[in-house]
């Protein structure tokens, strides 16, 4: 690091944008190093007294004394050195420091006491409302268990007047809602907390810890609907801040006493790590008993052997544990700490009130926290257990091959245990048909390799058994097998000679189902990409034979079957009319043998024509009409592939609130099974729930999708929810989390050499790290969003990268910086325009350069370069009708104007923005309050 002034000043600016936390620490501690090594006594006050909040407000409250007592004392020796912000800061920290030494034991009561009698006579010589100074009063009686003293200086805090020095509109009404609700006023607590939450919270630490506060009043006082929301919206952003341990330590007492055991585990597994750095051992001591009182309701539910994973910390290994050892444990440590307040105190209150932590019940039986946890599948997922009776092998494998063909599939699975549990066949007949059962099974399961192995045995048996027929089907068989999933080479063959001796049978079943196998096979094929042409254009012609020999046989199955593979070549041609005809024969078909999942599927199949085809409602038409085919017995696969397919259909004809219901049920249908296809389903009612502004539900649906499509190996489908969860971040507040998103899918971007996506997504994180302020990083994200467009050719992207990038180094205060980046964006809209754009949208970004660079100009008092660059701005904006944009110019131009002192010009250009405008605009008082300064400097 440089030890000039000013590259410190910047780092000082740096660190003002960063998260509290030991990163900023660090820094901050790296400036004051230098700026003391360096003889730079201002830059070194002006980084203690950042220090003092930065480690109040993080990891290391601790360490705030020294920084605290070093800026009272050089402030006191003379004020009259110091800016005017200097003192209210120092009143500021009083209450930093004050709150500080009553969160740790080993400071003396007595140093409490005294700095609140400091405080109080620094308020009232500075002529300051004492409101804040009885708000620490009372905080430092509560915590001496001095309850009729804290309840009068509550009573003096709530009817003094606030003023500069009173905590936020948040933060001083959350201190209130804290202290009723630990006195049993939950009502009251509600009632104050109401007209806060309404208002609009600008602190860091709100909304969430007045929530937080109110979690158990309003269980207590059964809102439990509030409770919920309270919860959900409030740990969302308390999970990644290490220093609000006190408040996760209330959130696992909610979920303790709300029926929320396996909740409150999970962020215990979560957090646990936190309560060996919390920042002090108040915070400590209140996880620890929270998170007892949470095990021990475990204990209480008949699971006290539930393992807990308890992380490593220095000497003290990883370590598992049960719910009931690490109950003691955390129960003991908690008590610990109280013990050391109270030796320090001279009273019992702390260990009084950590036992009744430890000590609470219920309150609730159990509160669902989503609406995942509420809804009811409209049909049951399991029929009752099939009861089969003493069957041999022979009737076992009859009634199995039944009941495949009827997809009856809770008792096809009961046949196939005994089956599985039985010796093999000695009749190599027999053995074969268990063979190909159990292969047919297997498929069911998507277990490709057994699936083969089962049907090649099934062959051998067959050969052994010399039943020719049944050997030309199992050949069958395995051709289309291998066709769906291996080898085309050896499945056509197999296929074309199990047809040519099966379609000389008498049967026209028989010839029927050999055409079915052979076109089907063929499909399959073509689905893979690896179908001759000549081998294609035999299709229709097989489809006709097929159909004929299942009009002969008068099999409905057979009928249906035809009529279905129809159904796909219609697909694959593109012909919807044809697939329509095709899937209302099938449907007609199965419906008479009495098929109904037969019939099921093939009109989700004709539905996923439809949506194809961008005819959403004939696709949902069709699900509507599949619906009531299913019964308990239906596959959970396809029950939970169906209500996604409705899920999706309604999404996409703009019904969010149905979509959300359908997908649910999905959802719920397929969690116990741990389908494949339930991570799409969430990522869908992630959609569905931001269209219907349930944005924590979203939120939460998009992260569990994400995990799940991780654990899969999906990383595109990832990326794409994770832009998704990057969006509700952004949408719920939460600019931290959005912006930790965006790295993991510029990650991704990169790994995957997706340079035109990580262009895209740098510049987006720019652009929000641009409206946060923290202009040094966005900045940075710029130039590399940039550097990164140049190399995919994207001269839009990198020349509104290189302009955005000078304004923020502007905005950061490096003002060389920003005029060097100004000559760079100048050479990439230069590009731009030898590219040959659209000529507005050159204008555009030409307008916006230009008016960045009259102001980045015009703060390096480059007066006369700035002007030209002003006009330029304002003329650009106008010829493509940006009005908006262009008054904003005529400010900058006019404020140029009278740095340059053409007051005259200044006045004409203001006036004329004016009269574009009418008084409600928001650059409207802006312009006339220059216009009036201006017009007086004319006299």
């Amino acid at each position: 690091m440089s030890e000039s002034a000013d590259d410190l000043w910047r780092l000082l600016a740096q660190a003002g944008h960063m998260p509290y936390g030991d990163a900023k620490d660090a820094l901050l501690e790296q400036v004051l190093r230098h700026a003391e090594a360096g003889g730079h006594t201002d830059i070194a006050f002006n980084t203690r007294m950042r220090l003092i909040a930065a480690y109040a407000q993080g990891m290391s409250p601790a360490k705030l004394f020294v920084p605290f007592a070093r800026c009272l004392a050089d402030y006191d020796r003379e004020p009259g050195a110091y800016d005017d912000w200097v003192a209210g800061s120092l009143r500021w920290d009083f209450k930093f420091a004050v709150r500080a030494m009553t969160n740790f034991p080993e400071v003396p009561k007595d140093r409490a006491l005294a700095a609140l009698d400091q405080m109080e006579q620094r308020y009232r010589v500075e002529g300051q409302s004492p409101q804040a100074v009885y708000a620490y009063r009372h905080y430092v009686a509560k915590h001496l268990g001095d309850l009729t003293e804290a309840e009068s200086w509550y009573e003096r805090w709530c009817t003094t007047p606030r003023d500069e020095n009173s905590d936020c509109a948040g933060c001083d009404p959350t201190g209130k809602v804290t202290w009723l609700a630990s006195r049993g006023r939950d009502a009251e607590a509600v009632e104050l907390a109401a007209p806060v939450l309404r208002g609009e919270l600008n602190c860091d630490e709100q909304p969430q810890l007045i929530l937080t506060a109110l979690l158990l009043p309003y269980l207590r006082t059964g809102q439990l609907d509030a409770a919920r929301d309270a919860h959900r919206r409030s740990y969302r952003v308390l999970r990644t801040k290490p220093q609000d341990v006190s408040a996760i330590a209330t959130h696992l007492e909610f979920c303790a006493l709300s029926g929320n055991q396996a909740r409150g585990l999970e962020l215990l597994d979560r957090h646990l790590g936190w309560l060996d750095r919390s920042p002090n051992p108040s915070a400590a001591m209140d996880f620890a008993a929270a998170a007892a009182l949470l095990l021990r309701t475990v204990e209480d539910a008949g699971h006290g052997d539930t393992v807990v994973r308890r992380p490593a910390h220095l000497d003290r290994p990883a370590a598992e544990s049960t719910a009931r050892a690490l109950h003691a444990e955390l129960a003991a440590e908690a008590l610990a700490i109280a013990a050391r307040f109270d030796r320090r105190n001279g009273t019992t209150h702390q260990t009084e009130l950590v036992r009744t932590v430890l000590a609470s019940t219920p309150i609730v039986d159990q509160l669902p926290l989503s609406a995942a946890a509420v809804h009811r599948v409209p049909v049951e997922q399991a029929p009752a257990p099939i009861e089969l009776p003493a069957l041999t092998t022979a009737e076992l494998i009859e009634r199995a091959e039944s009941g495949l063909q009827r997809d009856a599939t809770t008792e096809v699975t009961a046949l196939i245990q005994r089956l599985t549990e039985a010796a093999e066949p000695t009749d190599p007949l027999l053995a074969g048909r268990r063979a190909a059962v159990l292969a047919r099974e297997s498929a069911r399961g998507d277990d490709c390799l057994a699936t083969e192995s089962l049907l090649r045995r099934a062959i051998e048996h067959y050969t052994a058994a010399g039943d020719e027929e049944y050997r030309q089907i199992g050949l069958g068989r395995l051709g289309v097998h291998l066709c769906r999933h291996g080898d085309p080479a050896e499945a056509t063959p197999l296929l074309r000679a199990s047809l040519a001796h099966l379609g000389a049978s008498a049967d026209p079943a028989v010839r029927g189902n050999a055409v079915l196998r052979l076109s089907g096979g063929l499909l399959d094929l073509y689905d893979r990409g690896l179908l001759p042409d000549d081998a294609a254009a035999e299709l229709p012609e097989l489809l006709d034979r097929a159909d004929a020999e299942a009009a002969a046989s008068g099999d409905d199955e057979l009928i249906g079957d035809a009529a279905k593979q129809r159904l796909f070549l219609s697909e694959n041609n593109s012909r919807i009319d044809d697939a329509d005809v095709a899937a209302r024969t099938a449907i007609s078909a199965y419906r008479r043998a009495n098929l109904p999942f037969r019939a099921a599927t093939t009109l989700y199949y004709l539905a996923g024509i439809h949506r194809a085809a961008g005819d959403f409602a004939a696709a949902l038409a069709a699900t509507d009409e599949a619906l009531p085919l299913l019964d308990a017995d239906t596959r959970v696969g396809f029950r939970t592939a169906l209500f996604a397919r409705r899920g999706d259909l309604l999404l996409l004809l703009e019904r969010p609130a149905e979509a959300v219901g359908e997908l649910l049920t999905a959802i719920a249908i397929g969690a116990p099974a741990g389908l494949p296809q339930l991570p799409y389903a969430q990522w869908d009612l992630a959609i569905a729930y931001r269209a219907t502004g349930q944005l924590l539900d979203a939120a939460e649906q998009a992260e569990a999708a994400i995990t799940a499509l991780d654990g899969a190996g999906a990383g595109g489908a990832a990326r794409g929810c994770r832009y998704l969860l990057a969006g509700l971040h952004r949408s719920l507040g939460e600019p931290d989390q959005a912006l930790a998103v965006y790295d993991a899918i510029i990650e991704l971007d990169r790994s995957v050499e997706d340079l035109g996506d990580e262009a895209y997504v740098l510049a987006e994180t720019a652009d929000l790290l641009d409206a946060l302020d923290r202009d040094a990083e966005a900045a940075e994200r710029y130039r590399l969003a940039a550097e990164v467009a140049a190399r995919v050719d994207d001269p839009i992207r990198v020349a509104y990268c290189r302009y955005s990038a000078a304004l923020s180094l502007h905005w950061s205060g490096d003002s060389a910086g920003a005029v060097a980046a100004v000559e760079v964006a100048d050479a990439a809209l230069a590009a731009l325009a030898a590219t040959g754009p659209d000529a507005d949208l050159l204008c555009w970004h030409r307008a916006r350069l230009d008016h960045n660079a009259a102001r980045i100009l015009h703060a390096a008092y480059r007066f006369p370069d700035a002007l030209p660059r002003a006009e330029a701005a304002a003329a650009g904006f106008r010829a493509i009708d940006v009005i908006d944009r262009a008054v904003r110019a005529d400010y900058d131009q006019a404020r140029i104007l009278l740095d340059l002192d053409r007051t005259a010009e200044a006045e004409k250009v203001l006036a004329g923005a004016v009269a574009e405008l009418d008084d409600t605009h928001p650059a409207y008082g802006l312009l006339t309050n220059l216009l009036t300064e201006t017009r007086s400097r004319l006299g």
